[in-house]
C-alpha cells in the first residue's frame, strides 16, 4: 500500500512536532557537521542555503558561520510561482512570502551556484524529496547544475516516498546519522 503525498505531509508534520527543542538542536548540529565535512562543501564557494522555518533544520546560525568561513551565501526568494536567488546580507533582509526572511538585493543567476542545500518534508535513500507541494524547489533545481544536498531530521528519512518525473533527485541526503545517500 502506498501513501499519498498529503497524508505523508501530515504524518511528517506530526513526527517533527513530537521532537523536543533539545532534539531539534542536537539533530540540526549533527547535520551541519556532516555537511561541512563533505568535499563538495569544502570546494564550494557559492552556496544556496535557506532561511529556516520553525519546523525545519535551523539555518540561522549556520548562515553567518558559513559567511565567516568565506563562503558566499545565497537565499531563495519567492516571486510569484518561482524562486529567485539573492545574495545574503544580514543588513538587507525583509520578511517575504510565507513569513520567510529573504534578501532584498538583486537577483543572482543560478549558474553561479556550486552547492544547494535543500529542505524538504521527507526524503528517501534513493534521493527523492517530498516538498511542501508547490514545486518551488523543483523548478529552481531544473535551472541549475549545482550539487544538491537534501537535509533532514531522522524522522524525515523514509524507505520510500512518492516521486514523479518532474521531481528533482538529490545528490546527497544528510541526516543526523550521516550521509544516507550519495550519487
Amino acid at each position: 500500500m502506498t501513501i499519498d503525498k498529503a497524508s505523508l505531509r501530515r504524518q511528517m508534520r506530526q513526527s517533527k512536532a513530537a521532537l523536543t527543542a533539545e532534539q531539534k538542536n542536537a539533530e540540526s548540529s549533527a547535520v551541519w557537521q556532516y555537511v561541512e565535512a563533505t568535499p563538495v562543501f569544502a570546494e564550494a564557494q557559492h552556496i544556496l542555503l535557506y532561511h529556516s522555518l520553525p519546523d525545519e533544520l535551523s539555518t540561522h546560525q549556520v548562515i553567518d558561520r558559513w559567511v565567516e568561513l568565506g563562503k558566499t551565501i545565497y537565499l531563495p526568494v519567492v516571486i510569484g510561482d518561482d524562486l529567485v536567488v539573492r545574495r545574503y546580507s544580514r543588513e538587507a533582509m525583509q520578511q517575504g512570502e510565507f513569513n520567510i526572511m529573504e534578501p532584498t538585493g538583486a537577483d543572482t543567476d543560478t549558474d553561479v551556484l556550486q552547492l544547494i542545500i535543500v529542505p524538504g518534508v521527507a526524503f528517501d535513500s534513493a534521493g527523492n524529496r517530498l516538498g511542501r507541494g508547490k514545486g518551488y524547489y523543483d523548478r529552481l533545481l531544473s535551472r541549475t547544475h549545482a550539487t544538491c544536498i537534501g537535509v533532514c531530521y531522522k524522522c524525515q528519512l523514509l524507505p520510500s516516498i512518492p516521486a514523479e518525473a518532474h521531481d528533482k533527485v538529490m545528490h546527497y541526503i544528510i541526516t543526523p546519522d550521516g550521509i544516507a545517500k550519495h550519487l
